[in-house]
C-alpha cells in the first residue's frame, strides 16, 4: 500500500508541474488506485500539496503529503505521465514497470532546449504585434526585446527575486523602451504600443489562467484560490509596472502622446496564418511532444476559423472564444484518447495559438497608454475572456467524453 500511495503521489506530482488541471490529476490517481484495488482512498488537493489517505478498517491509516514546488508547462512530461496510467490500465505494464517508468519521467530533461523555447516565444510576440496591427517592425521589435525580456528575467529569478517583482520590471522595461523607440523614431507610435501590448500580454500567466478556471468549475475551490493569488500578483505587478516603465521616461523629458492609436484586425488568411506559426511555436515553448504538433496546429486553425465566424455572426468576444474553446475540447478528447495522450498536451498549443485574447489585451492596454476613462475595466474583462477558454474546454471534455471512449474500445 505505502508503494501505491508513493506512486500516486509522484503521478500527482509530476502532472501538477507539468501544467495540468486538477481534475485531470484526480482522474488519474483514481484510475491508478483503483486498477491496484487500493480503496478506500481520500485524495485531497490545497494549494501546492497533495494528500493521500488510505484508510484501511482492519489497519491503521495511512496519511501522506506532498508538496508541489514548480508550476510550470511540460506537455510532454505530462503526456509520458499519462501514457504511464493508460498502459496501466490496459496491463500493458505491471507495477515495477509503471514506478520505473515514471521515475524516468520525473528525471527527464525538457523536450526542447532552452534557445528553442525561447525563440518560440519570441515569435509568439511577433505574431500578437502583427494581428494589432503593428506592422513588421513591430514585429520585429517585438521579437528581439521579448527575446531580452526572457533572459532578464530568468537572471532575476535565479537570483532568487518573486515573480512578483519580475513581472513589474520586465512590463516597466518594455513600456519604457517603446516609449525611447517613439521618441528616437525608430518606430511610430502604433508600432511602438503593438510591440509593448505584445510582450505585455506575453508576460500574463495564460495556462495558469485557464487551468484557474478549469479548477473552478470542476469543483476544486483550494486549488482555484492558489491559483488565482498567483495569477492576481502577476496581473497587478504587470498594471503597476508598465506605467512606471512610462513615468521614467518623463524624467528624461520625452513627450508621447499616445492617444489615437489604434488596433487593426487582419483578413482571415493572415489571421489563420499568424495562427499556424504561434501554434507551432507554442508547442516548443510548452515543450510538448513532436507527434502532438502537426494535430495541435490544425486544431488550432479549426478553432480560430470556428471564432472569427462566430465574431462575425454578431458575437461577443468571451460568447465567441467560449463556442470555440467548446470545440476545440471536443476534438482534443477524441483525438487524445485515440493516440493515448493527454488533452492538455493538444488543447494547450491550439488555444494558446488561436484563442488567447491578445488582440483585446493590446487594445485595452493601448486604450490605458491614451489615458481613455474605463481602460483598467476593459483590461480586466479582456483578461477574462481567458476564463471562457477554461469552461469552453471543460465543456468540451464533457461532450466528448462517450466518443473517446468508444475510441478507446
Amino acid at each position: 500500500a505505502t508503494q501505491i500511495v508513493d506512486f500516486c503521489l509522484d503521478l500527482a506530482e509530476v502532472m501538477l508541474a507539468s501544467g495540468a488541471d486538477t481534475r485531470s490529476v484526480e482522474t488519474a490517481v483514481v484510475a491508478v488506485s483503483t486498477k491496484w484495488n487500493l480503496a478506500p482512498l481520500d485524495l485531497d488537493f490545497s494549494g501546492s500539496s497533495v494528500t493521500i489517505q488510505y484508510a484501511p478498517a482492519d489497519v491503521p491509516p495511512l496519511v501522506k503529503v506532498r508538496t508541489v514546488r514548480s508550476d510550470g508547462s511540460d506537455l510532454d512530461k505530462l503526456a509520458r505521465a499519462n501514457q504511464i496510467v493508460d498502459d496501466l490500465i490496459h496491463d500493458d505494464r505491471d507495477m515495477t514497470s509503471a514506478v520505473s517508468a515514471l521515475v524516468a519521467v520525473l528525471r527527464l530533461p525538457p523536450r526542447w532546449p532552452m534557445w528553442l523555447s525561447d525563440v518560440g516565444l519570441s515569435i509568439l510576440g511577433i505574431s500578437i504585434a502583427v494581428q494589432a496591427g503593428g506592422g513588421w517592425r513591430a514585429g520585429l521589435g517585438a521579437f528581439v526585446l521579448m527575446l531580452g525580456i526572457i533572459v532578464s528575467g530568468r537572471w532575476l529569478t535565479d537570483r532568487g527575486y518573486p515573480q512578483f517583482f519580475v513581472s513589474g520590471a520586465q512590463g516597466a522595461v518594455a513600456s519604457a523602451i517603446g516609449t525611447l523607440a517613439i521618441w528616437a523614431g525608430v518606430l511610430n507610435a502604433n508600432g511602438a504600443a503593438t510591440m509593448v501590448a505584445a510582450l505585455v500580454v506575453l508576460l500574463l500567466p495564460h495556462p495558469s489562467l485557464v487551468t484557474w478556471a478549469q479548477d473552478a468549475i470542476s469543483g476544486f475551490r483550494a486549488m482555484a484560490v492558489a491559483r488565482a493569488f498567483y495569477i492576481g500578483l502577476v496581473i497587478a505587478a504587470i498594471v503597476v509596472g508598465v506605467p512606471a516603465g512610462i513615468a521614467m521616461t518623463h524624467w528624461l523629458r520625452i513627450e508621447v502622446d499616445p492617444s489615437g492609436i489604434v488596433t487593426q484586425t487582419l483578413p482571415l488568411w493572415a489571421s489563420l496564418s499568424l495562427t499556424v506559426v504561434s501554434a507551432g511555436a507554442n508547442c516548443f515553448v510548452q515543450q510538448a511532444s513532436a507527434r502532438v504538433i502537426p494535430v495541435a496546429v490544425v486544431f488550432s486553425v479549426v478553432s480560430g476559423t470556428a471564432l472569427w465566424s462566430m465574431r462575425h455572426l454578431g458575437l461577443p468576444l468571451l460568447g465567441a472564444t467560449f463556442l470555440a474553446s467548446v470545440v476545440l475540447g471536443v476534438l482534443s478528447t477524441i483525438a487524445a484518447a485515440r493516440m493515448r495522450t493527454a488533452v492538455a498536451a493538444i488543447a494547450v498549443p491550439a488555444f494558446c495559438g488561436a484563442l488567447l485574447p491578445g488582440v483585446a489585451v493590446s487594445s485595452a492596454l493601448l486604450d490605458f497608454m491614451s489615458g481613455s476613462s474605463g481602460s483598467a475595466i476593459d483590461f480586466v474583462a479582456a483578461v477574462s475572456v481567458a476564463l471562457g477558454i477554461g469552461a469552453g474546454l471543460v465543456l468540451g471534455g464533457l461532450l466528448a467524453t462517450p466518443g473517446a471512449r468508444r475510441a478507446l474500445r
